[in-house]
């Protein structure tokens, strides 16, 4: 072989050698290096063009707006603080994504096909392009009046707001709520400073209470047990057991009314609906009502289902129902029995909707950079859950609850027919101490046309005395919030 030629082999193959171990070196001594660099490229990449904002109507409520200078161009911010930081989470750059901010990212950071031809050349050199919008169903005055007299009874709670024959969320509102914009600065301090902060609190207002926590839901059950009864051959008019006590069998324990208020032996169903009377539900649930009937009658209405709007919810549970004892504890909303805000607004809705249940949505429409709709929102049926004539019946009972002798007249809303159901659930804390009851209302309005117009829940946590009629009142005053807009 021409020497010339060795040498220029042996030089090529220390060459090979010599990039192979330069491989291996970075490959396993420096990755966590150049990967952090190259994440680093991506950060500054991402945020070197706005991201898409955030609404509730025409209401900014997450956005992008320009740093006074260094590697980021762009940082995110709320304008709306606490009122909307519930739904919208952060996009922060030292603490990842939550929320909408994560449930839409792909849209929001100009990655999704559906804006494949927005900024058509930007798409064709794969170049970062501005991110598309995100339209929420949300009624931002409601939002605000739904936080404001959360905030104001001094407790934790939640409140939602639906539009029965869409689904459509019109406010989902968590007290205590926070502001992210702290979390989503591009000043590392900052950021840290907010973020130990949230997670410090000790009311934890990160957490959404409207649809990741659950809690027991007191007399509101009994609306599943009444829906139950009545697809099962009872109507409004049915008499039923009540009385002031009642035992159940292979118990000690006597289950009472809360103000002995049912002392009859019977009355008719709308009445001890009305009157909300506990051992009237017990004794359904013991005597006429097997567990499957009430098991299947809730997972009809949603529970045991995880929700997402897109955000996800926990699912509602019904606990084991088999023993008669732990059946007639839970027909009145105690026991094992767990429901989120969201699922009780939604069995509201069903029933001022004829018993067609619509899937709850936060989603309006999407739209790119510059306004325009790619994508609506969706209105998604999952079917008639109860018969037309059952819905019927339960509006008879709920209806009777919110007129006069009814436990929920707080929710009345003059010229319209308001129909609910009040809950009050005990509760105690890890040690079995007692700790103040809970206070729930969930109900429905009709407009003008006798058309279901709006369906609420609202929760107060540990509010004690009063609990279920502050609730009502909060439902009423939103509902009539909802009404009025409608005129």
């Amino acid at each position: 072989m021409n020497p010339a030629l060795r040498r220029m082999g042996v030089i090529a193959l220390l060459l090979l050698g010599a990039l192979i171990v330069q491989s291996t070196w970075v490959g396993f001594f420096h990755h966590d290096e150049y990967e952090g660099v190259a994440a680093g490229r991506t950060l500054i990449d991402e945020y070197g063009v706005p991201r898409g904002k955030i609404l509730a109507g025409d209401l900014v409520i997450a956005e992008s707006v320009p740093t006074d200078g260094g590697d980021y161009a762009y940082q995110r911010v709320y304008p709306e603080g606490e009122y909307f930081g519930n739904i919208t989470g952060f996009k922060a750059l030292h603490y990842g994504v939550s929320n909408l901010e994560e449930a839409m990212n792909p849209l929001l950071n100009g990655t999704s096909s559906l804006l494949a031809f927005d900024d058509f050349w930007a798409t064709v050199l794969k170049e970062r392009k501005p991110g598309g919008n995100v339209v929420t169903t949300l009624d931002p005055e409601l939002q605000k009046a739904a936080y404001d007299a959360l905030a104001a009874t001094g407790v934790k709670g939640g409140a939602v707001v639906l539009d029965p024959r869409t689904g459509r969320i019109l406010a989902e509102a968590s007290y205590p709520g926070w502001d992210p914009s702290g979390v989503a600065s591009p000043s590392g301090e900052t950021a840290k400073e907010a973020w130990e902060a949230v997670n410090a609190d000790e009311d934890n207002p990160a957490r959404d209470r409207t649809r990741l926590e659950f809690y027991p839901p007191g007399s509101t059950f009994k609306t599943i047990v009444a829906a139950a009864f009545i697809e099962n051959g009872g109507k409004a008019d049915s008499m039923v057991p009540a009385g002031n006590g009642y035992t159940a069998p292979n118990t000690d324990h006597e289950i009472r009314n809360s103000n002995d208020q049912c002392p009859d032996e019977e009355m008719t169903l709308e009445e001890a609906f009305a009157k909300s009377c506990n051992t009237t539900f017990a004794r359904l649930c013991v005597e006429e009502l097997t567990a499957e009937q009430i098991t299947e009658m809730a997972e009809s209405f949603g529970f045991g289902e995880a929700f997402e709007t897109p955000l996800p919810s926990v699912a509602s549970d019904t606990g084991d129902l088999t023993e008669e004892a732990f059946r007639a504890q839970a027909c009145i909303g105690q026991q094992d029995v767990k429901e989120t805000v969201l699922q009780n607004a939604l069995i509201a809705a069903t029933i001022a909707n004829d018993g067609e249940l619509m899937a709850p949505q936060l989603i309006a429409e999407l739209t790119d950079s510059e306004g325009e709709t790619v994508q609506k929102g969706d209105e998604d049926s999952r079917g008639r859950v109860i018969d037309i004539d059952t819905a019927q019946e339960m509006r008879i009972l709920m209806e009777a609850v919110v007129d006069e002798g009814g436990t929920g007249t707080t929710a009345q809303v003059d010229g319209y027919t308001v129909g609910g159901k009040t809950g009050t659930a005990e509760h105690s804390d890890s040690s079995d101490n007692t700790l103040p009851d809970h206070g729930w209302f969930h109900g429905w309005a009709m407009n003008g046309d006798d058309e279901p117009a709006v369906a609420v829940a609202v929760f107060l946590d540990s509010y004690g005395d009063g609990a279920s009629a502050k609730a009502a009142d909060i439902s009423g005053n939103l509902m009539e919030q909802v009404l009025e807009g409608q005129d």
